[in-house]
């Protein structure tokens, strides 16, 4: 059976937060993926920082949001939590922002 929406954006959520998320870095890092790159981009890791701040793929989806086409660890601690939830599907990008954690 499948969870309701409401349900599953909030695993989404806690999981993006925690670094515990279904990504291939989380996944590889406990054996289940045999590879770590970005499944959206193919480019380095793909882990909660990248997904959220870095990744080209979801430029559209930043800005749409906030603004921004990337983002800085520390614009996390910012952002509502709520607003996180349109994150969930890919759209095309530019290169990533440089920025110090």
């Amino acid at each position: 059976m499948q969870q309701p929406l409401a349900s599953r954006t909030r695993d989404l959520l806690v999981g993006l937060l925690t670094g515990h998320a279904t990504l291939r870095a989380h996944l590889y890092n406990l054996g289940l993926a045999e590879q770590k790159n970005c499944r959206l981009c193919g480019e380095e890791r793909e882990d909660s920082i990248r997904f959220l701040c870095h990744c080209p793929a979801l430029v559209l989806k930043r800005y749409k949001s906030w603004g921004k086409m990337f983002l800085c660890p520390r614009d996390i601690n910012k952002v509502k939590v709520g607003s996180l939830s349109s994150r969930a599907r890919p759209s095309s990008g530019m290169s990533q922002r440089n920025c110090k954690i």
